[in-house]
Parts: structure tokens; sequence; C-alpha cells
């Protein structure tokens, strides 16, 4: 059965549980009345209402107050149950949106080393926002923007910049290029990594996924006269192979944090890449302007406490070979 409000037969109006309360409670209808800040008349109906729906007389009705009837005992702590179950709901589903504020999915290039701009940056997001949720995504560098575009990411971390109407970005952190070559390499010691060592061995680099990077890298040959013939390699594989004497290959610098010891990490000359952090321009969630400031608060901290991996972006800059 329906009533004329569209409400069953059998639905209780939270609004009249209250009103029947505060009664109980203050034993009078005005009392009541101007403890819900309402009036007296609005509040009696209610309470009419809440009988009339139940069958039951809550009140024995007086000149000076009110008393509750054997009924109204029996419906009191039931009542108070309803609304202490409501304000449950309500309190979850609070969180649970406010949760939703603040998850971010962000793609960045895997593996990140620990103590990095990606975990950096997601400690202090996670830190501000209480227990957000992050996930990461690993995309190739030519799939980042438009995942970005098609909103199946909320914010990018990238060594490129690609230029994409609707999206923006900033360039946050300078790092050098190294080689990365087996603990017992000739070249393991070295203070510098000759091209021609790159040319004439195994490279494993993952030429699909980071075309930004490997655009960069063969450019920097090039202009030393090299030519460099990778062997196509997964991110996550190219430090173990290189570790188990497979080749050799060149990284991030920042790739040389917590690294096995396997390895040795040899810079290469005049050659760097730029981090960014890109995210839709008309995008005005506080999740992803938090992330960007904390991506912001992240390279700051870096620069400042390991110069020797690290050196603040300038606007406008992106991966060069010098």
């Amino acid at each position: 059965m329906v009533t004329g409000d569209g409400r069953s037969a059998g639905d209780v109006d939270p609004r009249w549980l209250r009103a029947f309360l505060a009664v109980a409670q203050e034993r009078h209808f005005g009392r009541a009345a101007a403890r819900l800040s309402m009036g007296q008349p609005s509040l009696s109906r209610h309470v009419q209402q809440l009988e009339r729906a139940l069958g039951l007389t809550l009140f024995h009705r007086a000149p000076h107050g009110v008393t509750l009837t054997e009924a109204g005992r029996l419906i009191r702590p039931q009542a108070e149950d309803v609304l202490a179950q409501n304000a449950r709901l309500w309190s979850t589903a609070q969180a649970y949106a406010s949760a939703a504020q603040s998850a971010m999915t962000v793609a960045a290039p895997l593996p990140g080393p620990a103590g990095g701009l990606l975990a950096e940056a997601i400690r202090r997001f996670r830190a501000d926002r209480g227990q957000a949720q992050v996930s990461v995504l690993d995309l190739a560098d030519e799939e980042q923007a438009g995942a970005l575009a098609q909103h199946r990411v909320d914010a990018v971390l990238t060594w490129g910049h690609t230029s994409l109407a609707g999206l923006t970005g900033e360039a946050l952190v300078e790092e050098p290029v190294t080689g990365v070559v087996g603990a017992r390499h000739p070249l393991a010691s070295a203070s510098l990594m000759p091209w021609s060592a790159l040319a004439g061995e195994s490279l494993l680099f993952p030429v699909r996924e980071r075309q930004h990077c490997w655009s960069v890298l063969r450019a920097g040959a090039e202009s030393a006269g090299a030519v460099l013939n990778p062997v196509p390699t997964a991110p996550a594989a190219v430090l173990d192979l290189v570790a188990g004497g497979l080749g050799c290959s060149a990284v991030p610098a920042s790739q040389s944090l917590g690294a096995s010891s396997g390895l040795a990490f040899v810079r290469l000359p005049g050659l760097s890449v730029t981090m960014s952090v890109m995210w839709r321009q008309a995008d005005r969630s506080p999740a992803v302007s938090a992330f960007v400031a904390a991506c912001r608060a992240a390279a700051a901290f870096l620069t400042r406490t390991r110069p020797d991996i690290w050196t603040a972006a300038r606007p406008g800059e992106g991966s060069s070979a010098r």
C-alpha cells in the first residue's frame, strides 16, 4: 500500500521520529519545538503523523505536559535505533564521497625508484588527504596524453611533454642520464661512459614504451657519431637483465637508488631528461590540484636533499642532449 505522498504504508519519516523523541525527552511540546528550532504546530503535526502511521497513541497529553504511554515507552528505543542507523548511513555515504574526491589515477614511468619523485609525491598527497587512494598505471609515452584527454587517468608524470589541446603541464625536475652496466664490467668504475660502449654492446632499452627517452638517447649518440642498435626490453626487466650480464642500458640517474649491488651506474656525457606533471586544463577537482601541489613540493624537496641527482627544471624545459 502506498500513501498519497508516495510513501509506503510502513515507512516512517525520520522527522516524525525526531519530533517524537524530543517531546519524550522534554515532556512538553513547547520546549521540544524550541529545542528543534521549529514551530509547535509543525512539531505536533509530526507526532500526530507518526501516531497515525503506527496506529498507536504515544503520549498522555495534559495541560502542563505529556508522558509516554506504554506504547510510547516501547517505541522509544526503536526510534532511537532508527535515527542512529540513519546517522551511520549518512556518515558512510559522506566518507565514501570524500574518498572518491581524493582518489587519483596517475600514469607514470615504471618502475619508479624508491624515494623518487613518484613515491615522494604520492606520500605527500596522501599525508594531506588521509588514506586517499592512488592508482598508478605504466603507459607508453605515446599513450599518456591520450589517456589523460580521455579521462582514463587524472594526471601524468612524464619524461615528455606532449602538446595536446585541453592539456597543460609543468616541468618539475631534471636529472642526468647514466649508462648502466654489470658490476664486473670493465667500465663499472669509469667516470664517464663513452657512446661507443653503448653502440658496441647489446643495448637493452624499452624503445616502444619510452619513445621520448629513446629519441633523446639516440640524438645524443648521433651527435657523437655513434649509432645505437637497441634490443627492445620491457622497462621492468632492464636492470635485472643488465645485472645478469646480458647487456648494458641507459637510465635516468634516479634508477640507481636502491638498485642491486650487481649494477654500476656511469654518467653519460652531457645528457639529461626532465620530468613533468600533466593534467587536464579544465579539471578543477581538489584531488588533481592537491596532487599537482604534491608534485611541486616533492620536486623542491628532492632538489634540495639530493642535488647530485635532481636539479630544478626551468619553465618550459624539456629533455635534452647537450
